[in-house]
Order: C-alpha cells, then structure tokens, then sequence
C-alpha cells in the first residue's frame, strides 16, 4: 500500500482530472467552443449567450482562459485546439477512494441550475444551509484519509492541546478523539450548522475536553497557546491566507506544528477547473499556492522550519 500522503495527491489530482472533463462538458453542452470557433469580441458573446447568471458564465470563461481551452487576444476570443489523456493504472487506480466521484457528479449537476440563478435552491453548496449536504461530503473516505494524514504528521496524542481551525461537522469526533480524554481540542468554524452537527455527535459520546466554538477563524485572538494548530481545507476560502497561517503560528507552544492539508495548486495543473465547480460557494476564492504563501511567509519574516510532504501537505513547526 502507498504512503497515506501519496495516495491523498493521487485523488486529490484525480478531483482535478475529473473536474476538468466535467468543465470540457459543460463548454459543449451550452455551445462555448461551437461559438468560439471563430474569433468572437468577449462581450459580444457573453451578451449573446442564452444563459443568465452571467457572472458565472464569466467565471467559466476565465477558467477556460487559465486552462489554455480558451485564447484571449486583447478583447477576442477564440476556442484554442486541447488535447486531453486520462490515463489509468492498475497501480493508480489502487488506493483511489472513490465515494467522491458521485458527490462531484452532482455539483456538476448544479451547474445546470447556478446558470439560471446563483440563488437556486438546487444549488447545495451553502455551509449552513446545506450543512447535510457538507456533512455528507465531509464524512467521505478521501476526508477521513486527510484526517489520518493530519494525526500522523502532527503526532496527535492523548493530553495535546489541539486547534482547529475551520474544523466542520466531523473532524471534532475524529481529531478530537485522538487528543482525549486528556487532552483539549478546540474547534473554530463560521458554521451554525456544521457545529451543531458536531455538538450533537460530540455530546452522544460524552467528549467533554472538546469545545466547538462559532467564529470567523480570521478573527481569532491568539490568547492560548496550543501543541498544535490544524487547518484543512480552508485556505481557499481566504483572501489573504498568509496572514491567517501567520496569526496561526502565533498561537503554538514552543516546538508546536501548524499543519495545513490543502488542495495547493501545486496538486495538479487542472486545479482551476476544480475551483471553478467549488465557486458554487460564495465563500469559495481560490486555492493557494503553496509556493505563493510560503514567499508570503517569507517577507513577512515568519520564523517556522517548514516541511512540504507530497503536495498537499505542509507542515510549519516553530522554534
């Protein structure tokens, strides 16, 4: 079996792989690369596409921009000529969890409807209001793999001082479970209703070392220090993500680990197509770079030895 940071890249790119095939459906479902075939003014084609959120039909564009589906010179578009391979071994296919192939198929879905409005009540893509949905997504086997990955190179032990930042409906059983009875875990989400999810299942199992707290993580104070601070999955939801991951490491202990488990650019070249899908959450920005922040870090004069693992792993660890 492969290392667990291994095979988290593997479906992490293959997210991305998905994604792009599903954004190429898209372009051919609504006519993009038939009307594009010959060189078109940008804003000529967006008023004259039959689709009427056309915020999103910008964003669509700008991706296929950013993937090379699309060449803009100066104010003209025209469709570019793309090959795509989607190769699959024996090998690759072995550790691929793929519970999350379904869930993706259906954000596809709501395409279909955010096109109509960004307000449609088949878009699930709300924390709060679509909480269920996200929990859903949130207990996936590729979730509960990234969790592993962040116990182990945490070190997470029974009596550690945990915070999470952005900690949704399960990680609180999960990671919270491992730093009890002993131990102290808190979670931080902006979530009314992923925390009341994890307050519920937190109760039931009688886990009272863990606080679950709603709050902007950006808004946090460093007052307590902790063994060790996790963020998963939220940087791409940050505008400036440098100055959380600095705020976070001012809230560690001596010798304490930042983890941050990301989907970086750096997982695969068709990450833009992945965060095109993911926009359906208004929160949604981008995700991060890895190399971006970490030169972010730099000229800010964070003081941390860092340790990238794979390539959506990174590790800060203070002195």
């Amino acid at each position: 079996m492969k290392p667990p940071v291994e095979l988290l890249d593997e479906n992490l790119s293959s997210m991305a792989r998905i994604s792009l095939f599903h954004l190429f459906q898209i372009g051919l479902k609504y006519g993009v690369f038939q009307s594009l075939s010959t060189p078109t003014p940008y804003e000529d084609f967006i008023k004259s596409a039959p689709l009427p959120n056309r915020a999103l039909l910008r964003r669509l564009i700008e991706t296929y921009i950013r993937l090379g589906l699309v060449r803009r010179e100066g104010d003209i578009l025209k469709a570019s000529t793309f090959s795509y391979q989607l190769k699959l071994t024996p090998k690759n296919a072995e550790g691929l969890t793929v519970d999350w192939i379904p869930v993706h198929e259906e954000i596809y879905r709501m395409v279909d409807y955010a096109f109509i409005s960004s307000e449609h009540p088949k878009i699930l893509m709300d924390f709060d209001n679509d909480s269920d949905f996200w929990d859903m997504r949130l207990s996936l086997e590729i979730n509960r793999l990234y969790r592993e990955v962040i116990s182990s190179v945490a070190g997470l032990e029974d009596g550690m001082r945990v915070l999470d930042l952005g900690c949704g409906s399960v990680s609180p059983v999960e990671l919270g479970g491992v730093a009890g009875p002993n131990g102290r875990y808190v979670g931080v989400d902006f979530s009314p209703g992923l925390l009341s999810i994890a307050r519920t299942r937190v109760k039931e199992l009688g886990m009272d070392w863990v606080e679950l707290r709603e709050m902007d993580v950006r808004r946090i104070l460093p007052k307590k220090r902790y063994d060790v601070v996790v963020m998963s999955f939220i940087l791409e939801y940050i505008e400036s993500p440098e100055q959380l991951v600095a705020k976070a490491l001012g809230m560690l202990d001596e010798g304490g680990k930042l983890v941050i488990l990301e989907p970086f650019q750096e997982v695969s070249p068709y990450m833009p197509a992945w965060g095109f899908f993911e926009s359906l959450t208004k929160e949604f920005v981008e995700f991060p770079s890895r190399g971006d922040l970490l030169a972010h870090l730099e000229g800010l004069g964070v003081d941390a030895k860092v340790k990238p693992l794979g390539n959506s792993v990174l590790v800060l660890q203070t002195p």
